[in-house]
């Protein structure tokens, strides 16, 4: 399993890469195919040139799945789409934005996978995946936290229940908007309970959170590199680094 950030010239902002490859049963044909999923607070689709350039970086990264978070775009989103990922085999499923606030992207090559998004909520979305040349099944829970603590809290119970609607592997992944670890950010010396709390969830649910490659940090306020946080993050189960881990 491997999780690597993606520096982007856009803000200082950051992609996050995961890239699996599905492990060989005993008695089976040995599977090729590789699971890669770019999860992305693209901070906004509404402008052109922006979705000119998410374009273009996806033409480059040649994943099979993106969940581009904070979207900002509400009603129909297809003409969006297009724009974004322009290809007939891409199927998607949205959580459409509040006004001017969060929205969630969840989009798939219908080639490589076949997807069903089985819930919406306020805060993520979850899709169902089934592998189109082999034999695998999954779930990915989008996620983008709001700042605020107590409704952030309303995101751990989103997804602990989705989580009790689907059984087999699954993946978090999005921006959870709160750190784990005091070294995740710069300005801090202690445990907050947001961390605390943030962490219980983790524990709970029995995710497996692994190590960021390539850097400490997704986040970097413009013009101040003293201002730096890891707010984006893939959670797993641990099933899915049963089948899929490296």
């Amino acid at each position: 399993m491997k999780i690597d950030k993606r520096k982007l010239e856009i803000r200082e902002e950051t992609a996050l890469k995961i890239v699996s490859t599905p492990k060989k049963k005993k008695g089976s044909m040995e599977v090729q195919n590789l699971v890669k999923i770019i999860s992305w607070n693209v901070r906004g689709l509404n402008r052109r040139d922006k979705r000119s350039i998410v374009n273009s970086l996806f033409e480059s990264w040649k994943a099979d799945i993106y969940c581009l978070q904070e979207s900002k775009l509400e009603g129909d989103v297809q003409s969006f789409v297009k724009q974004i990922w322009g290809f007939r085999w891409v199927i998607f499923g949205c959580l459409e934005a509040s006004g001017s606030r969060g929205g969630i992207l969840v989009l798939w090559d219908s080639r490589s996978w076949k997807g069903e998004v089985i819930n919406v909520g306020s805060y993520s979305i979850t899709v169902k995946f089934d592998a189109q040349a082999y034999n695998f099944s999954w779930h990915l829970i989008g996620v983008y936290a709001p700042h605020c603590r107590p409704e952030r809290r309303n995101v751990w119970w989103e997804v602990a229940a989705s989580r009790r609607s689907f059984d087999g592997p699954w993946v978090v992944c999005g921006d959870f908007n709160v750190t784990r670890f005091m070294e995740e950010r710069r300005d801090i010396s202690i445990i907050s309970r947001a961390m605390t709390e943030f962490s219980n969830f983790i524990e709970n649910l029995e995710l497996l959170d692994p190590p960021l490659l390539g850097g400490v940090f997704t986040w970097t306020r413009s013009n101040n590199s003293h201002i730096a946080s890891r707010l984006d993050r893939f959670l797993f189960s641990f099933d899915w680094d049963e089948s899929l881990g490296t």
